[in-house]
């Protein structure tokens, strides 16, 4: 064809634009399709049915629920591995009925556990570890606790508890060396619950930061184990968590009084220094304190002459809304007689509100303090506030004592001691 100004013009048909339009679309459908392939081939290799069933061996080495039994979702768990961990601890809410929580910005679940769990000895006979492993394992899949701190265990007890919980990071070391000789006092944090920002180790003792140190009078070496956790989902919160895990002295109560303060003011050291990443901090601390409610420990770390409250910390067994199954003074140390309450001395410990750090302006009252000075941050008054200036609510729901009536005439116990379960919730008012 010919324009009006002469010069040529090119005629297109019609026909030709639909079959030009037809081949491009048959390529890229060829091309995708290839992409899909390919991928699924990739992904058959990195996690095909044989990484799946190391896994799940694992897994059932180590007393976890045997899922082999169920073969009505085994295509679905070969097809998809990594959901293992979450079908077998679901995220906790406070109630049945609840929604997750870690999806709601008002609201934050956790579970808090402490657990002693009793070293090997092989003068327990059927209660040595090789036959406590599997009931353990099996409190643990029953209870699903997002915080786990334990006391009591051996380096070979440590490396199981690893294998039994492979979705937790561990924290944790020796306390006779500060690495891995002697007991451990570890934590267990669920890494989809928390970030962990800062974890570190100080010893009961008057020099706290050199490991395998022992305070005069005491049985052994003591060690806590401290960990700065955010919660992974609900950030908007802006309520972070220090948990701590600890074991006072079993012999001296002087011990166990100094044991607690060194503690307190550790907690405080910690907030200080990591004021910068911490925009409001919930603290927990459990253990097993050897030491009943009225001894000097439970009050060294319940009252606080350096702030202008004397309430620091709270009790949850007291101070939680309910007291389910066996109550309040159910005993955590039956000392393997399952069909008896005990003693308690088996705590979980928290701040109800987001703590504020008054000035320290004087030293503590243990001589300890006489040759350590406090940071110049540890002196300073931090408020720590949620972000948009309102105060968080930190509440302990439910306590309770785990007992387990099926090894009510069992032989073979988990443990001399009773696992303590809390429930959390921080809650912007």
């Amino acid at each position: 064809m010919i324009a009006d100004d002469g010069s040529s013009m090119e005629v297109i048909d019609v026909e030709q634009q639909k079959s030009s339009k037809l081949i491009l679309s048959v390529a890229l459908s060829t091309l995708i399709l290839g992409l899909g392939l390919g991928a699924t081939l990739v992904l058959n290799q990195k996690v095909g049915p044989r990484e799946s069933d190391r896994f799940f061996d694992k897994a059932d080495k180590f007393g976890t629920i045997n899922l082999r039994e169920d073969t009505k979702n085994q295509a679905q768990r070969e097809e998809n591995p990594a959901t293992f961990f979450q079908q077998i601890f679901p995220p906790v809410t406070g109630t049945a009925t609840d929604a997750p929580m870690t999806r709601d910005i008002k609201n934050f679940d956790f579970r808090v556990m402490s657990f002693n769990i009793r070293r090997d000895f092989k003068s327990d006979g059927v209660n040595q570890w090789m036959n406590r492993k599997p009931l353990v394992t099996q409190m643990l899949y029953r209870e699903q606790p997002d915080i786990l701190g334990m006391q009591e265990l051996l380096p070979e007890q440590m490396m199981d508890m690893k294998k039994i919980l492979p979705g937790f990071e561990a924290i944790g070391v020796g306390r006779d060396d500060g690495r891995d000789e002697g007991e451990f006092v570890p934590l267990f944090v669920r890494k989809d619950k928390f970030e962990t920002l800062k974890s570190g180790f100080f010893w009961l003792s008057r020099t706290p930061d050199t490991p395998g140190t022992i305070y005069p009078g005491a049985g052994c070496t003591r060690v806590t184990t401290w960990a700065l956790l955010r919660p992974v989902e609900a950030d908007p919160l802006g309520v972070d968590v220090l948990a701590l895990s600890t074991h006072l002295d079993h012999v001296s109560e002087a011990a166990r009084d100094q044991g607690a303060d060194v503690i307190r003011l550790n907690v405080r050291q910690i907030l200080a220094q990591h004021a910068s990443q911490t925009r409001g901090t919930v603290v927990i601390v459990v253990g097993d304190f050897n030491a009943e409610p009225q001894e000097a420990a439970l009050s060294t770390f319940l009252q606080d002459p350096r702030t202008d409250k004397d309430t620091v910390l709270v009790d949850s067994r007291l101070a939680a809304l309910e007291a389910p199954d066996k109550g309040r003074e159910f005993g955590t140390f039956p000392s393997w007689d399952a069909n008896i309450s005990g003693k308690v001395i088996d705590y979980v410990l928290y701040s109800p509100v987001p703590l504020k750090c008054a000035k320290l302006t004087s030293f503590m009252k243990s001589d300890m303090m006489q040759s350590r000075r406090l940071s110049r941050e540890a002196m300073e008054c931090l408020k720590y506030n949620i972000r948009r200036g309102s105060p968080s609510k930190i509440i302990a729901n439910t306590y309770r004592v785990s007992v387990d009536d099926k090894l009510r005439s069992s032989p073979t116990q988990i443990s001399d001691h009773r696992p303590v379960v809390v429930d959390f919730r921080i809650a912007r008012p």
